[in-house]
């Protein structure tokens, strides 16, 4: 419940004293719509007692009630929906509606951009291709020999440490 215990026990002990049924008693939940009523009659019983109501009185005698179409009459004069004129439609709508919802132009231009930004990548590799692949063997030729060059360098140094080595002894 959202009242505090002392609360609780305090209007426990009024509704003892004014003998409620306990569905009346603040801090605990109705069983039935009998239940309701007794509620709404003990918050007007107390609120109509010299003593100033409390806050969950007030609370309950303000509750908004559920609209029921129980006894509603249609007004005499009341246009049926089906008889106005389209003029009187377009009047009340104002102006047209439109021949394409916000959601369908919303996707459409999201394919459209997508679908753009797809056709540049296409059109970016395409105008970046190579005419021939001929430049691909001549820098795998490129590569070896300098791999050889370095390699070469590498084995002259090591062949001049071992003969440094062999002076040394």
């Amino acid at each position: 419940s959202m009242l505090p215990r002392s609360l609780q026990r305090a209007c426990r002990a009024a509704a003892c004293r004014a003998r409620l049924p306990p569905a009346a008693v603040p801090g605990t939940w109705p069983q039935s719509a009998s239940a309701v009523t007794s509620r709404a009659s003990f918050a007007t019983a107390a609120s109509s007692a010299s003593r100033p109501m409390e806050t969950w009185e007030e609370v309950e005698l303000h509750r908004p009630k559920t609209p029921t179409l129980e006894g509603y009459v249609r007004p005499a004069g009341a246009p049926e929906q089906s008889d106005i004129t389209r003029e009187q439609y377009h009047q009340f709508m104002l102006g047209k509606p439109m021949r394409y919802s916000v959601e369908l132009r919303n996707f459409l231009m999201g394919i459209a951009v997508v679908s753009f930004c797809f056709a540049e990548f296409a059109f970016t590799i395409y105008k970046l291709k190579p005419d021939d692949l001929d430049w691909v063997d001549e820098e795998r030729q490129r590569a070896a020999a300098a791999k050889a060059r370095i390699e070469a360098r590498i084995a002259a140094q090591e062949k001049k440490e071992q003969s440094d080595i062999t002076r040394e002894q």
